[in-house]
């Protein structure tokens, strides 16, 4: 099984005709994911590479029963098409752009919520199952099927993350890149949930950082009864205070931000934690261990 993207998934790609679109929906269709339409603001071209291209959303939503979207569009325009997309009906919508506006953000995760449909980003790499599709612009090679569960807020991190569990013979279910912004669509929490309820995701890994609460939401998880073993990697730790490190989100404001209260809540709470790179691999298996 896998979560969010799947072999069946009917992929829209909003900003389709753009630079990033043309090469984004290459990839995602040599990859095998089944993009079946896009979007272009005064429909600049009939088709992208044999995918239609029409002037909106529920216009290629009819033609083509789209359920899932990916939008290359500036952060300025980001909110009007997300909304465009929950209007039409698509239940799971990702923009991977930087610099949304916090309002915005918080305006579109209201939004996903009052259409019963999930809203990923901003600032993700997007989501891949491995072996069965994706819709993002992660590299494919990092990647393969395996019983893991991956959630990141670091688009970078998670494909060296998952390099090396490929490497290792240790596949992944679904990475679900949730977005290294303060305020962001789905969760860390929420993605728990989602792999949690994956009959084939036997353990989850988490890859964090300073700043924010996610990590302190896994560490509730993994406390939880019945809760599938986690393991976890956090980056950060030499960051200095009140200094922004590459994510919108990965700041210390307070002791609670650091990568050692981190750390110390995590392994409170059961996670195999780790604070390098080099040491992911083996907390990995330790977290498939104990699912047995």
């Amino acid at each position: 099984m896998s979560v969010l993207i799947h072999a069946a998934s009917r992929l829209l790609v909003q900003g389709i005709t753009g630079n990033v679109g043309r090469f984004s929906t290459r990839d995602m269709i040599a990859y095998g994911t089944r993009v079946v339409a896009g979007t272009a603001s005064g429909r600049s071209a009939d088709d992208v590479g044999g995918v239609p291209v029409f002037p909106g959303v529920k216009a290629a939503c009819a033609a083509t029963q789209a359920d899932a979207s990916i939008a290359y569009v500036p952060a300025s325009a980001a909110f009007d098409h997300v909304i465009e997309a929950f209007e039409a009906g698509i239940g799971l919508v990702i923009y991977p752009g930087d610099e949304l506006p916090v309002q915005d953000a918080i305006e579109l995760r209201a939004a996903a919520r009052a259409s019963d449909a999930i809203f990923i980003g901003p600032n993700t790499p997007g989501v891949i199952s491995p072996g069965k599709a994706k819709a993002g612009f992660m590299p494919s090679f990092c990647y393969a099927p395996g019983p893991l569960g991956v959630i990141s807020r670091s688009g970078s991190l998670s494909y060296e993350a998952c390099f090396r569990l490929t490497g290792a013979g240790l596949g992944q279910t679904t990475v679900i890149g949730i977005g290294g912004d303060p305020i962001k669509g789905l969760t860390a929490a929420e993605a728990l949930d989602l792999l949690h309820a994956d009959a084939e995701t036997r353990a989850i890994v988490c890859l964090g950082e300073i700043g924010g609460g996610d990590e302190y939401a896994v560490a509730e998880y993994a406390a939880r009864p019945g809760a599938k073993p986690v393991a976890a990697l956090i980056v950060g730790r030499k960051a200095p205070p009140g200094k922004k490190m590459g994510h919108a989100g990965a700041l210390i404001g307070s002791h609670a931000d650091t990568h050692s209260a981190k750390m110390k809540a995590l392994e409170r709470a059961g996670v195999h934690a780790t604070g390098t790179i080099s040491g992911l691999v083996a907390a990995a298996k330790r977290a498939l261990a104990a699912s047995r």
